[in-house]
């Protein structure tokens, strides 16, 4: 019975995801494909027209990976849905093999994968047209050559599995810009958790090495082609109008939020030095891919914001902290709100469980990449992202979880054996 459970598994919730995209878009799937998708579909239609040294402007909002695989399906959208979802599924293998190498016993080791599987929050973003799937499969695979490089002896598979790490977080940032610093406090911990002290440099490097040459590489090409060196606009355009306009709007008694952002707007083309009398609605979005003057002004104007507004930024990342673990939009709303606090609490108590353990290496490893992806959510973009900016940390959260399930369910068996 127990080979026959993983797939059980990985068709659960390949079911699950299926039945999710034919409710929202129709067994067709013929439907309009809204939001950040068009990003991803303009530029690969760049790419198809010859643009293959990416010098569109949306390059500068998103990396080339993802517009490249939309590209090779010749952007058919049908199609793209059923990568994504076939993508997505290959998560929860993974997790299955990350649970084994941190030692979960059976059939703990089952219910990691089966988290992943049931999450509302997966299921949703593996049957949208987003980058999401791929750039978390990249990273799943990263946290499982993680865990191959902690335990390898030999100089040569440190540096391969180094690599083969570094690698693969860089291709996710490749794909979605969240994990292009991934690497620093991973990196850190590669350097802790390893025994031999001899190799421990060279796994850091060997991590490092990848991350490094892509985000270069990128930013280069960026600078040539935008006048930006930064490895994508979007990190500015989020602050300003998202993470400060949030504080903006409670400083000023909750005024409408539009008039905010062009209200903003019109305060970066002022410290350039450019006319804002023309400023409306939508023309803050030309500010989404932009040169280094315009994003420093920006960043500018953002700084000044939160300088005159700390205690409204402070409260904003409350909401966003809410926003990006528990609140899930559409119609997953209800049941993924109840689901994602069963999970963070199980996840709580699994992580204390590690720490009373002293299990301080397989701790960190679980809570670092969950503190930097939410860390620089709730910095940088309160109101713009619902539980998607925590599904690339779902596998570490269910392991967690699995683990602080394990400890409890240990407690109540020792229970009636105590005196």
């Amino acid at each position: 019975m127990a080979r026959f459970a993983v797939p059980a598994i990985i068709l659960l919730g390949l079911a699950l995801r299926i039945a999710y995209t034919s409710s929202v878009y129709g067994t067709a799937l013929d439907l309009d494909y809204p939001g950040d998708y068009w990003d991803y579909h303009i530029a690969a239609k760049q790419i198809l027209r010859g643009d293959t040294a990416f010098t569109h402007r949306i390059f500068l909002v998103r990396p080339p990976l993802y517009p490249l695989v939309v590209a090779a399906l010749d952007v058919h959208r049908p199609l793209l849905l059923m990568l994504n979802q076939l993508l997505a599924i290959m998560i929860i293998p993974l997790t299955h093999l990350l649970a084994r190498q941190l030692r979960l016993p059976h059939p703990f080791v089952l219910l990691a994968p089966l988290i992943v599987a049931l999450d509302p929050t997966s299921i949703k973003y593996s049957g949208i047209l987003l980058a999401e799937p791929l750039a978390n499969l990249l990273l799943a695979a990263a946290y499982v050559a993680l865990l191959a490089l902690k335990r390898t002896q030999t100089g040569s598979a440190t540096f391969a599995w180094g690599l083969a790490a570094g690698g693969l977080i860089a291709l996710s940032a490749l794909t979605r810009p969240s994990a292009y610093l991934l690497w620093l406090p991973l990196a850190a911990w590669v350097i802790g958790a390893r025994r031999r002290k001899g190799l421990r440099l060279m796994a850091a490097l060997a991590l490092a090495a990848p991350n490094l040459l892509g985000i270069g590489l990128w930013q280069s090409h960026n600078a040539a082609a935008f006048n930006n060196s930064s490895y994508t606009s979007i990190g500015a355009f989020n602050l300003l109008y998202y993470r400060v306009a949030a504080a903006l709007h409670l400083a000023q008694g909750r005024q409408d939020i539009d008039a905010v952002k062009v209200n903003l707007a019109r305060r970066v083309e002022e410290r350039l030095g450019n006319s804002a009398d023309d400023i409306a609605e939508e023309w803050r979005d030309r500010h989404r891919a932009i040169t280094s003057p315009v994003e420093a002004a920006m960043r500018g104007v953002a700084l000044d914001v939160i300088a005159r507004h700390p205690a409204e930024f402070a409260l904003a990342a409350l909401v966003g902290a809410h926003q990006s673990l528990i609140e899930v939009w559409g119609a997953l709303s209800v049941p993924g709100a109840v689901w994602n606090i069963a999970l963070l609490l199980a996840a709580a108590f699994g992580l204390w469980a590690l720490f009373r353990q002293r299990l301080w290496v397989e701790a960190m490893f679980l809570l670092l990449p969950p503190l930097y992806f939410v860390t620089g959510t709730v910095l940088v973009c309160t109101t713009c992202m619902d539980t998607r900016a925590r599904v690339m940390i779902t596998p570490l959260l269910a392991i967690m979880a699995a683990h602080g399930l394990m400890h409890l369910l240990n407690r109540r068996r020792a229970a009636p054996a105590s005196p």
